[in-house]
Parts: C-alpha cells; structure tokens; sequence
C-alpha cells in the first residue's frame, strides 16, 4: 500500500477510474493519502442493480446515494458520466438533476441506460443536454422518451447511441441529427420509431454508422408488421467507412444510399423483397458480412474492391446468392460461409430442397484470386460435396480450405467427411485442409 501511495496523483486517479464507483469511495479509509482522493475521479458509472440497492425502498437509497456522491464530487471536469437505471421508480426530476450537474462538470460522455419494462413511466432529459457544447458522447437506451426542442446546438457531440428510446413527434430525430455537425458514429436501434415513419441520415461527416431494425417475430406474425411497408430510409453519408445495417421486419422498404465511395466495411442482415437499392449502395466495400432474404438474381452489382465476404448460410437459396456473389466480386480473396447466430432467422439445420447449380462459368475470383476459404457448420450433405469439389477443383490459388463440423456429429462422421475432403481433386497444389 505504501509503495502505491507513492505515486503520482494523476497515476492515482487512472487506478481508481478503473474501479466501480461504488469501490471508490472505500478507499477514503486506507489513509489521509486517500482520504480526499476519491473526490477528483473522472469517470462514475452508477448502477442500481447492485445487491446493496436490491429490495423494498430500492430506489430511494440508490437516489440518496448518488446525491450524496456528486454533493461531495470535487473535479471541475468528468470524463464520463454513466448511469444504469434497472429500477421502474427512477423519475425525470432525478435524472434532470443529475445530468444538470454533469453539464455543470462539463462531462464529456454520458450514457443512461433504463430499462425497457418501465415504458409506462418513461423519463425525458432535459432540454439543456441539447445544446451542451462540450458533449463528445451520448448514449441514451431503453424507456426514455426523446423530445428534442426546436434549439439543436452540439457542436462537439462525435459519437450518438439512441437504443429503443421512444420518439416524441415525427422530426424530432432528424432535428437532432441536423444540430451535430461534427458526428461520426451513430447508432441507431428505431424499432421504437413511429412504423409509417420515414427517416432519413443525411450526414457529411460520419465514418459508422448502425441501424437496427430488428423483429423476432416477424415469421409467426406477419400481418401484424404490414405497416412497416410504408417506410422509407435514406442514407446519404459520403465519409462512410463503417456501415452495420439490421433490418429484418421483412419490410419490403426503400432504402438506398447513392454517395459511400469510402465504405471499407459492412455487416447487412436484411430481410427484404426489393435489396438491390440498399446492395448498389454497397459497391466500394472491401469487407462485407451478409446475411440476406432477398433475391438479387436479377440485378447485375459489381464489388470491384471486395476481397474479404463471409456469407451466411441459412437463409433460403442461400446458393444463389452465393453463385451471384462470386460472380460479382471478381479480386475476392478470403470467402467465409456461416450461419447467424440468431436461430430465429437462419437455422442451423440444411434445408433439403435447396439445390447448388454450377455456374456457366467459372468466377473470375476463384481463377486468380481467392486464397483463404472457411465453411463454418460443413455437414457433408451431397449439395455441400458438389459446392466443395466446384471450388477446390477451380480455386487455383486458395492457399488454406478451414471447415468446422456440427457439435452433435459423431466422430465416425467427422472422419468419414475427412476422408472425402481430402479425397477431392484440388487446383491448388498448396493447398491445405483443416478440420477444427
């Protein structure tokens, strides 16, 4: 203990930003070095989910204590401001209160997070966070609702969350979007956003951006998401370099983007029966990860900067997909097949009455370019073999084949399916298989 006493205070104040809060003020009672320590931390994350706030009156001892904390708080500046409200009973009065100090303090990140279950006691932030000019993050999630007023002013805000947050009013997001100059992420979870809604992401400075969209239940109750065929979404964002687009109402929407020319990376996962507006918009990327319900056939896309695709393989006449990507992606070098973790959109089991159809022609990537291929979830059913021999007998410089099994598979089955990869005719004569 002595020895850390020893050190610097900044160096101090690093160790017990790392700490829960809750921990910080502890550390007053190892001695008159610490006594006053704990004052000056610039990073608090308050959460009531802590066995000590747990029970009867809950809430009420969570709210005491965090007065009593930012009371005695003495750094002119916090870094980040966190708060994690589980308990239905948190009010707007409090949270108004607490983030007022925070702006006071001149935080620089701050996050509330609220649960969803307490929808019918939904909180609003103050009208002063929306023109704080010294706001550098904001996350806002669950049960809160997002009235912006007509005065939009965050000239410093760089990273936005707005997770299942309940809209106030039809424009109120693109007002605020409109007050941040300088953004460059944002995400964006809209399943609370008015369904007949249109919205649009017009930014000339964002590099990622994130848009979830998504229904698990969309399968069990279509007629019930019908209204989502009204929207539309327009991303105009030409210093995209990161793109996560989730939307899996089955919407059958409009969304397109003409302008992402620097777009490096995208992760889609779409259900849609018009994609190709979204997938034009996709032409620049270099890694894609695609999940899609949608067919594309008829639509001619060319990925000229793809090189690295994984795919998903679980979504019905995943094949062809799979043909039409080869084919549109001629510098392609590493082709990943896997299956969605979400077992409510893709199955992990094959569906018999798909069938793989070889190309009429050879992809010009297999020829000349792909070098690294993995197959996630290989279970060696007869539509698997063909697709595997197409490509090994065609790759001519792959340089590794990577297949992982099912878990329930039997080790007979693993080394019979072995034995048949190892058997195929490779172009590659560098070629390497490997079984994890």
């Amino acid at each position: 203990m002595d020895r850390i006493s020893n050190l610097s205070d900044d160096l101090l104040l690093k160790i017990l930003s790392e700490l829960p809060t809750k921990d910080v003020v502890a550390t007053m009672l190892l001695s008159k070095r610490w006594k006053l320590l704990w004052t000056m931390v610039t990073k608090l994350d308050f959460d009531d989910s802590v066995k000590e706030y747990i029970g009867k009156n809950a809430y009420r001892k969570f709210q005491e204590y965090i007065d009593r904390f930012l009371v005695s708080h003495k750094s002119p500046v916090l870094e980040t401001l966190k708060f994690n409200l589980r308990c239905r009973f948190s009010n707007a009065a409090d949270m108004s209160t607490w983030i007022r100090f925070a702006i006071a303090r001149r935080v620089r990140e701050l996050e509330v997070n609220r649960c969803l279950e307490a929808r019918f006691m939904s909180i609003t932030v103050p009208a002063c966070l929306y023109t704080f000019e010294k706001l550098v993050a904001l996350k806002l999630c669950g049960s809160i609702n997002l009235v912006v007023q007509k005065e939009v002013c965050l000239p410093s805000l760089k990273s936005l969350h707005l997770l299942r947050v309940q809209y106030v009013g039809k424009t109120y997001l693109d007002r605020l979007l409109a007050g941040c100059p300088v953004l460059e992420e944002l995400v964006l979870d809209i399943r609370e956003y008015d369904p007949e809604q249109s919205f649009s992401v017009i930014m000339p400075s964002l590099e990622r951006l994130s848009i979830l969209n998504i229904n698990k239940h969309h399968e069990q109750n279509p007629v019930e998401y019908t209204h989502y065929l009204k929207r539309k979404f327009v991303i105009n964002v030409p210093s995209l370099k990161y793109l996560n687009y989730e939307d899996t109402f089955n919407s059958g929407h409009s969304c397109s983007s003409e302008n992402m020319t620097e777009l490096v990376e995208a992760n889609v996962k779409l259900v849609c029966k018009r994609p190709q507006k979204l997938m034009r918009s996709l032409t620049s990327v270099k890694r894609l990860s695609l999940c899609l319900n949608g067919s594309m056939l008829k639509h001619r896309i060319d990925f000229c900067q793809l090189v690295h695709l994984e795919l998903c393989g679980g979504g019905p006449k995943w094949w062809n997909l799979l043909n039409w990507m080869l084919q549109s992606s001629p510098k392609l070098q590493v082709l990943k097949l896997n299956k969605c973790k979400d077992r409510w959109f893709c199955s992990l089991e094959p569906n018999i009455e798909d069938r793989w159809v070889q190309p009429s022609s050879v992809p010009e990537c297999l020829l000349f370019h792909l070098n690294t291929f993995v197959w996630k979830y290989y279970n060696g059913r007869e539509e698997e073999k063909k697709l595997m021999t197409y490509i090994l007998r065609n790759a001519r410089c792959l340089k590794t084949a990577t297949f992982s099994a099912l878990e329930f598979e039997s080790k007979e089955k693993a080394t019979r399916k072995v034995q048949e990869l190892v058997s195929l005719p490779r172009a590659s004569s560098s070629c390497k298989l490997i079984l994890v």
